[in-house]
C-alpha cells in the first residue's frame, strides 16, 4: 500500500508480496520462471481513461504478482501560447498548471492507496513536447507499458505520440487495454499473429509471461499467397513456443481484404480474449498513409494487445 510519504515511494516495488494464484494449465516451475512481469508502468492522467488502465494494471499486477507504477505527466502551458507576455503573465500560467497538476496527483495517489500490493507513482512537470521522451525514458525500467486503444475515450492530450515513443524507443512492449472482463486469472485463448518478421519475432517473446497464464494459445499465419504456397508457415514459432513449455495450435486464415481486418474477424470468430502482434513492420508514414496493420489495431482490436517493436 501506498504511504503518505513520497520519500518512501520509490522503495515500494522493492517489496514481497504474496505469490499469485496458479493458473490452470500453466503451473510448471517452467511457467512460473517465465513469469518475469514484476513492474507494470500505466500511464495515469486523471481522465476516465484511468479507469480502464488501472484495472489492467491491477489484474496484471495480481496475476505476475507485479508491482504497478502510475506515470502522471503533467503537461505545462505550450510555450507557444505564451509568446509576446510579460514573465509575471508566464509565471501565473506555470503556476497554475502545477497547482492543477497538484490536485491531479493527489486524487491519483489516493486510488493507487486503495489498490491491494505494492504501488508507487512518478510524476513530472514538462511541455507536450517532451511527453513521449519522459514516457519512452521512464518504460525502460518496467516490464510492461499499460496504456488505452487510440481513440478511445481518453482526453489527455498527445497520447498517440507518446505511446508510439514507448513503442519504438522503450525496448518494452505495450498492453493496449480495453474495457475487457477481468483477467487477473489469466487468459481463455492468446492469438499470436504470425508472419516471420523482426517485429513478431520480438512481441513472441515479450509475450511469453501472458502465454504462459493462457488456457489456450493459437499462432495465426494470414495468408497473403495462394493456399499452399506456403504451407510450412507458423510451424517454426508453433516449435518455439514448444521449447518454452506452450503448447500453441497453428491456425492459417485466408486474407479477407487487409491483414488487420482478418486478424479483428478471426479473433472475433475463435473468442480470442489476447492478442500479441509486432508494431508497425513498415515505415509509421506509410502505416499511417495505407491504414496499416498497426494502425489499424491499435484503434480497433477487439481484445487487449500485446504489441512490440
Amino acid at each position: 500500500m501506498l504511504t503518505s510519504i513520497k520519500d518512501r515511494l520509490p522503495y515500494l516495488c522493492m517489496l514481497e508480496t504474496t505469490p499469485a494464484a496458479d493458473v490452470p494449465g500453466a503451473g510448471s516451475p517452467k511457467s512460473r520462471e517465465a513469469a518475469m512481469i514484476k513492474v507494470a508502468m500505466v500511464r495515469l492522467d486523471g481522465t476516465v481513461g484511468d479507469d480502464v488502465r488501472l484495472t489492467a494494471a491491477e489484474d496484471m499486477a495480481k496475476l505476475f504478482d507485479a508491482c504497478i507504477v502510475g506515470l502522471f505527466l503533467n503537461i505545462l502551458t505550450p510555450l507557444s501560447i505564451v509568446e509576446g507576455v510579460d514573465a509575471e503573465f508566464w509565471t501565473r500560467l506555470m503556476q497554475q498548471a502545477r497547482e492543477a497538476g497538484d490536485t491531479t496527483e493527489a486524487m491519483l495517489r489516493h486510488r493507487l492507496a486503495e489498490m491491494n500490493g505494492p504501488a508507487e507513482l512518478r510524476r513530472f512537470d514538462l511541455f507536450a513536447d517532451d511527453v513521449a521522451t519522459v514516457a519512452t525514458r521512464e518504460a525502460r525500467t518496467a516490464d510492461a507499458f499499460v496504456t488505452l486503444r487510440l481513440g478511445a475515450a481518453d482526453s489527455s492530450g498527445p497520447t498517440e505520440g507518446q505511446d508510439e515513443g514507448v513503442l519504438f524507443g522503450s525496448g518494452r512492449h505495450l498492453f493496449v487495454a480495453r474495457d475487457q472482463k477481468a483477467f487477473r486469472n489469466g487468459f481463455d485463448h492468446a492469438l499470436v499473429a504470425w508472419n516471420g518478421s523482426r517485429e513478431a519475432t520480438r512481441a513472441m517473446a515479450e509475450a511469453l509471461p501472458y502465454l504462459h497464464k493462457s488456457r489456450a494459445v493459437t499462432v495465426i499465419v494470414v495468408d497473403r499467397e495462394p493456399p499452399g504456397q506456403n504451407a510450412t508457415a507458423g510451424a517454426d514459432a508453433v516449435a518455439y513456443l514448444k521449447h518454452h513449455g506452450i503448447e500453441a495450435q497453428l491456425h492459417r486464415a485466408a486474407r479477407l481484404g487487409g491483414v488487420s481486418a482478418t486478424l479483428i474477424q478471426e479473433a472475433r470468430r475463435l473468442g480470442a480474449d489476447l492478442m500479441v502482434m509486432g508494431g508497425y513492420g513498415h515505415s509509421r508514414l506509410r502505416e499511417w498513409l495505407l491504414g496499416g496493420t498497426t494502425y489499424r489495431l491499435l484503434r480497433d482490436a477487439p481484445v487487449p494487445l500485446v504489441i512490440a517493436h
